[in-house]
């Protein structure tokens, strides 16, 4: 057993609140070595990426082209809280490199020289996942293989050869680069696209000089799959002290002022295997097994296969024990070989789209929206038509996409409980095409409506709606032999990282993988009474996503209760409960 480590994060994704590096790096007893930002992770992470893509390699724009990176980084946490991270000896790692860590190294290191801090501040910048360039090689080599999340590798769509509208192709590096710099005596790192864990992964292995190249040793490879496994908790944030909680009052009514001073989640490691979750004292929100259980399954699709690029994870023999207020022992993590092949996510832009909000209230104003909807498309659609036939431009109006969305009239809720019948509702037109000035004929006259149409109508917003690119991410398979990392620490050159590919395993799905069918063969003995209960009152859950894909986790709120919901809220009726959304 080493000596503790404590790691800190204070972003979920980029539009986290900044301050929360503050409190982290602030608090009498944070203790931190390490802070951690996730700027790529979450639900907007292609949005993300694509945005940088678009922005910083486009030819179109005017003046000095936006960065590849995320500067707030540097404006927002670094700059801000500098003089204090050095002085408190805090390590500080982050993917806010995103598509040019190289450039935002160079940045920091500026703002470090006019700080006259250069002697105090070594920075590096982990790169090399970026693959756009090298994609026709990579294709002929047959290095790339389409990706199905339940599925594994299979036939599909080859997005990688879709030309200019691919705007990023990334590799999900693994945390070996980090561990690299940090040997190199970096104290800030900037990394581009990482899988989310590895800002946790890398110091770990640091400390305790764990090999990346022993697949063959299981002491190893529990170790970095409880470090993953933190990490894996850490990600996103204060999902794991209390945000996106089910039993959200609890952690709104939370001391020290509940939702309003959110505390951002430590992990304390000892080497063992075994770590610590908890918060800043006097922040709110809370640590217990749920909020923790809740974190640990998110995204999860195989609880016994959990694939990052450092080791399989296996999640089935993992213990959460409460060992005082806020404060969640985890133990049980064991690690499998990783498999030969990293995640890939490929973003394309997929022609435009605009989205308008109208509020709609009164008496049946659902149905109301409804045809108000109904009638802003086909308006859209007949003036696109005579304004083409008048100018003789020939555009294909069959590929007109489009959704309408009632909010408040229980549209994502199953039709056999919803209520329709708000008095208020949000109405959400949304269209996609692949011409904008397409598009921009609906964002002209959807403001129309409001003077003729139904009474008790008004813009969400100011504005007409903004058309804006519409991205597309898929995810794909990359052999590890057509990656190499590179790591540039302070003046020194750039040195690759290769891979270990020797030793790499194969997974297979375990029965409790993710499935169309119930794998239950050992229904709950018979009860001596029945009730009916809500699921919600013996249960608590969470969703999460990766790409198209989404999870749900269902955790017992008592062991006793688990055969009961197992043996009942089996694939099959989460399937017919959300069909209405599929």
């Amino acid at each position: 057993m080493g000596r503790h480590v404590r790691i800190g994060c204070y972003s979920a994704f980029w539009g986290d609140s900044a301050s929360a590096s503050r409190q982290l790096v602030e608090a009498e007893d944070a203790n931190l070595d390490y802070l951690v930002g996730d700027y790529l992770a979450g639900n907007p992470t292609e949005v993300t990426m694509g945005l940088l893509a678009r922005a910083s390699r486009s030819g179109k724009t005017k003046g000095p082209k936006p960065p590849g990176y995320i500067s707030e980084f540097l404006t927002l946490v670094l700059k801000p809280l500098f003089k204090t991270i050095l002085d408190k000896n805090i390590k500080v790692i982050t993917n806010a490199g995103g598509l040019d860590p190289v450039g935002l190294k160079e940045l920091i290191e500026a703002f470090a020289a006019e700080a006259g801090e250069s002697g105090r501040v070594k920075v590096a910048a982990v790169y090399g996942d970026d693959v756009l360039h090298q994609k026709d090689q990579l294709l002929q080599t047959g290095a790339i293989t389409p990706f199905d999340p339940l599925n594994g590798a299979g036939p599909g769509e080859d997005v990688v050869s879709q030309g200019e509208t691919l705007l990023s192709l990334n590799a999900y590096l693994g945390a070996e680069p980090i561990a690299k710099a940090l040997s190199d005596g970096a104290n800030i790192i900037v990394t581009g696209r990482c899988v989310d864990s590895a800002s946790i992964v890398g110091p770990l292995a640091f400390e305790y000089g764990w090999d990346f190249s022993q697949l063959d040793n299981p002491i190893t490879l529990d170790r970095l799959a409880a470090a993953s496994l933190a990490g894996h908790i850490l990600e996103c944030g204060a999902q794991a002290t209390g945000g996106n909680f089910t039993d959200w009052e609890l952690s709104a009514g939370s001391g020290h002022g509940g939702w309003a001073n959110m505390g951002y989640p430590i992990a304390t490691f000892d080497g063992s295997g075994t770590f610590s979750i908890s918060k800043p004292q006097k922040t709110g929100g809370l640590v217990t097994r749920h909020t923790v259980a809740e974190q640990m399954l998110y995204e999860v699709l195989d609880p016994e296969n959990y694939i990052l690029p450092d080791v399989v994870l296996d999640l089935s023999k993992v213990t959460l024990e409460q060992t005082a207020p806020d404060i969640v022992r985890v133990s049980g993590a064991k690690g499998k070989p990783p498999t030969e092949y990293l995640k890939c996510t490929t973003v394309q832009q997929n022609g435009y789209r605009v989205s308008a909000d109208m509020l709609v209230f009164g008496a049946d104003a659902g149905r109301k929206g409804t045809a108000l909807g109904e009638a802003i498309l086909r308006r859209c659609r007949e003036v696109a038509e005579g304004e083409l036939r008048r100018t003789g431009k020939s555009v294909d109006l069959s590929s007109l996409e489009s959704e309408i969305i009632i909010v408040g009239a229980e549209h994502s809720v199953p039709a056999a409980v919803a209520n329709r019948s708000s008095r208020e509702v949000v109405l959400r037109v949304t269209a996609k095409h692949p011409r904008p000035e397409v598009l921009s004929i609906l964002s002209r006259e959807v403001a129309s409506f409001a003077t003729s149409s139904a009474p008790g109508l008004a813009m969400f917003s100011a504005g007409r709606p903004k058309v804006s690119p519409n991205f597309a991410a898929s995810s794909l398979l990359l052999r590890r032999d057509g990656v190499t990392p590179m790591v540039q620490t302070g003046a020194t050159s750039p040195r690759p990282v290769p891979l270990a590919t020797r030793g790499c395993g194969k997974v297979t799905p375990s029965p409790s993988a993710i499935a169309v069918r119930c794998s239950d063969k050992h229904p709950p003995s018979q009860p001596r009474s029945r009730a009916s209960v809500r699921l919600l009152d013996i249960a608590v859950g969470r969703s999460g996503d990766k790409g198209d894909s989404s999870n749900i986790a269902i955790i017992a709120r008592d062991p006793a209760y688990f055969p009961y919901i197992r043996s009942q809220v089996t694939p099959e009726v989460m399937r017919a409960t959300m069909q209405h959304v599929l």
